[in-house]
């Protein structure tokens, strides 16, 4: 097998863990399905499930330290949304933009209500008939599908490039689809340390089996990018508060949160509300392997 990023043969490949690329630090997950069909399992047994509701006072009390965490963090948050502000404004301001992979459709919709010429495209079915029942106004507005033939300026993508077996193909569709000096706006986990025991992977929310195939390094990032006839403009990382708890989960043994990601929803086994505060309150001081990582790359050929 060969690494994603930077297509290095990999060693020690083994199926259902992260394979290490010993060249650029990125880990590739392995696995014998596809992973359309792997995400398809995920979503369609977990996501589907609407018996597990927010806890309120989990919410509140997330919310708090959340606020804490910014303030010994101001100066990443603040790089971090610099770079996002640029991206959302080149959305805003593009002849034509599109979201690839638009999900639940939030980030869209804003875009389309700011007055943004952009257009969705994902390979749900289910996200297409789901958007536009719930936005008729807009509903000319996605498809299904990888990806579109026209030519757009920019191109958004959140959560998605981290899910593909197949980044190649995205970026030559992206190189495709964009206009000469186009935008590729990314957002990801990307691995902010070098690491060589995958065994420390288990510990953070964003090794994500098998649903994140690839945790890409900044180096490997680079390099596939670099590959496909971009350039990186800017980029920005940001150490989500959320993942440093889900992470905290981890480590003490609550896995559930493994498959329900989201830090105030019922986590199997976590019942005290004193062990949720005390979670809350050693994730000020954890530190992550992946942060949240804006990209902004420029199409150069």
């Amino acid at each position: 097998m060969l690494c994603r990023a930077c297509n290095a043969q990999l060693q020690s490949a083994e199926c259902g863990e992260y394979a290490l690329c010993d060249a650029c630090g990125s880990a590739n997950y392995v696995s014998v399905r596809s992973a359309e069909e792997d995400n398809a399992q995920y979503f369609e047994e977990v996501y589907s499930d609407t018996t597990r509701c927010p806890i309120q006072k989990r919410c509140k009390r997330f919310e708090i330290f959340e606020r804490i965490h910014s303030l010994f963090h101001a100066d990443e948050e603040k790089a971090f949304r610099a770079v996002f502000n640029q991206m959302v404004q080149s959305i805003r301001t593009a002849r034509k933009a599109m979201e690839v992979g638009f999900g639940s459709g939030h980030e869209l919709v804003d875009f389309l209500k700011s007055g943004a010429n952009i257009y969705g495209v994902d390979l749900s079915r289910e996200a297409v008939t789901k958007f536009k029942e719930a936005h008729p106004k807009f509903s000319d507005r996605v498809s299904w599908g990888k990806m579109v033939s026209s030519h757009v300026d920019v191109l958004y993508s959140n959560a998605l490039f981290e899910h593909l077996d197949g980044p190649s193909e995205f970026l030559g569709n992206a190189g495709s689809c964009l206009s000469e000096g186009g935008l590729l706006l990314l957002r990801l986990p990307v691995l902010m340390e070098d690491i060589r025991n995958r065994e420390v992977l288990e510990w953070d929310i964003n090794c994500w089996k098998p649903c994140h195939r690839t945790l890409y390094s900044r180096r490997g990032l680079e390099i596939l990018l670099t590959n496909h006839g971009f350039t990186i403009v800017k980029t920005a990382p940001l150490a989500y508060y959320g993942y440093k708890v889900m992470s905290s989960m981890l480590r003490r043994g609550y896995r559930d949160v493994a498959r329900v990601r989201n830090p105030y929803l019922p986590i199997a086994e976590l019942e005290s509300e004193g062990q949720y505060l005390l979670i809350l309150f050693e994730s000020l001081f954890q530190k992550l392997i992946c942060s949240d990582y804006a990209v902004v790359a420029r199409k150069e050929r």
